[in-house]
């Protein structure tokens, strides 16, 4: 009996495939920028779409043709499932917090039932199905995509220099000391080889707690199920001379991990995606300074550049999906007020200059939002005109605090030296608060969706 319900829903699916009603979405940003509040977030509005009053710009929802939506089994049942009800569980609680970030590739599936408004539908159905799957996965892991057109010797020489100067140096200076030491008088055991590969993976990690983006391999990052296996045992070799007996173990290993997982990971996830969220936590940029923020715009570049987009069409769906739509999301928005929300997005815009270049050149329909999947505070206006923002903080603390503001532009050396500071509001919800609120979710879902809800 389970197989045969199986059997008709992958029917169906390939069905949904071929009549262009099926779309595989992806979610993905570097750690920290709100993966999981974003996915949270959306299926809280689309599973209670049909009631929600906050989805002005979802025009299936305020045409009135919205019929409902539900969650249906997932297709790969080798993949997790996205821990939906957990993280609204966590948000609603006694004490509310947020849900456990991304670590692993995830999916979710559902379903939209709508009455079509146009086409052959319209006259042929008084309803249809949209089947979307919600894809949730570590941005870290894109940032290998690079390695593929790279060899062991190369990219051991840049993570070298990289590693070695300004603050990053602090966070691995010990190791390569360490490495140094152990391997400068010839070969070591493979013990010695996989506790330096671990000190690597903690000095990434490291760096990374301290702000920077442009770390690699992204899987010592967040291994996922791979943690502890042979194939991440590798680090870059910490000399220039790399006539060596074990260089050549480590090359091996790289272009294992080369062949064995970045590849698998993309061939198998990334290439049947239709379309794309890319979130960037911007304000924490901000706050961390210059070097930290100019090295996130260099790291989304180099990410964005790893993508392979082309033309939609539908006969190349059912064959080779390819991704048509990207969404450039800045996160967190419900930490600056309106005006702030509205200066995020121009300057993302800027940040993603040369991307967008890139977009437009392929024909690549894109377009920027600035969301908070969550929404933790409420905006307002005193009675002089300042615009004021209430929340809680960590502790149960409920304050108002003056809206910050944000730069339209690449900021200049004199908003650097003043610096940035941005409240850290938490979540304060309760099972009656659902659908949770949030900024711009609507918008951001018709432009998702909306061309197949006509």
């Amino acid at each position: 009996m389970i197989s045969l319900k199986k059997t008709q829903q992958q029917t169906r699916d390939l069905i949904n495939r071929g009549f262009d009603r099926h779309i595989r979405l992806a979610v993905t940003g570097l750690s920290g920028a709100g993966k999981t509040a974003l996915i949270t977030g959306m299926l809280e509005q689309v599973l209670n779409g049909y009631d929600a009053k906050q989805l002005a710009f979802w025009q299936v929802k305020h045409s009135g043709r919205l019929l409902g939506s539900r969650l249906i089994e997932n297709r790969d049942w080798s993949t997790p499932r996205f821990a939906y009800e957990e993280a609204v569980k966590v948000l609603t609680s006694a004490h509310p917090s947020w849900p456990s970030s991304t670590r692993d590739v995830s999916e979710i599936r559902f379903e939209i039932k709508y009455q079509p408004r146009s086409g052959l539908a319209k006259h042929l159905m008084d309803e249809r199905r949209l089947v979307v799957e919600l894809v949730d996965y570590p941005g870290e892991w894109l940032l290998d995509l690079p390695l593929l057109q790279s060899h062991y010797g190369a990219w051991s020489a840049q993570q070298n220099q990289l590693n070695q100067q300004g603050e990053r140096a602090n966070h691995f200076a010990s190791w390569y000391q360490q490495a140094q030491s152990q391997l400068e008088n010839g070969p070591v055991s493979d013990t010695t080889l996989r506790e330096l590969a671990q000190g690597y993976q903690q000095a990434l990690k490291s760096a990374q707690a301290a702000g920077f983006y442009n770390l690699q391999p992204g899987r010592h990052l967040l291994p996922g199920q791979l943690e502890g296996a042979p194939v991440l045992a590798f680090f870059p070799w910490p000399f220039s001379d790399q006539n060596a007996t074990q260089f050549e173990h480590l090359k091996r290993v790289f272009e294992r991990y080369k062949e064995q997982v970045i590849k698998p990971f993309y061939k198998n996830h990334f290439q049947g995606f239709n379309r794309q969220v890319i979130l960037v936590d911007v304000l924490t940029a901000l706050e961390q300074g210059k070097a930290r923020f100019d090295e996130l715009i260099e790291t989304l570049t180099g990410l964005l550049n790893s993508f392979e987009y082309g033309e939609n069409a539908l006969l190349r769906r059912i064959i080779s999906p390819a991704i048509d739509k990207v969404a450039l999301v800045a996160s967190k928005v419900d930490h600056v007020g309106p005006d702030g929300q509205q200066a995020l997005n121009q300057l993302l815009a800027e940040m993603l200059r040369r991307s967008r270049q890139h977009f437009q050149f392929e024909r690549i329909e894109h377009e920027l939002f600035a969301v908070a999947g969550i929404a933790t505070s409420t905006a307002g206006r005193l009675s002089d005109g300042t615009v004021v923002l209430d929340g809680y903080l960590k502790g149960n603390q409920k304050v108002r605090i003056g809206a910050p503001a944000v730069p339209t532009q690449l900021p200049n050396a004199d908003q650097w030296q003043q610096g940035f500071e941005f409240p850290q509001f938490v979540p304060h919800f309760s099972a009656a608060d659902s659908p949770l609120p949030h900024i711009r979710l609507d918008q951001l879902l018709e432009f998702l969706l909306g061309d197949k809800l006509k």
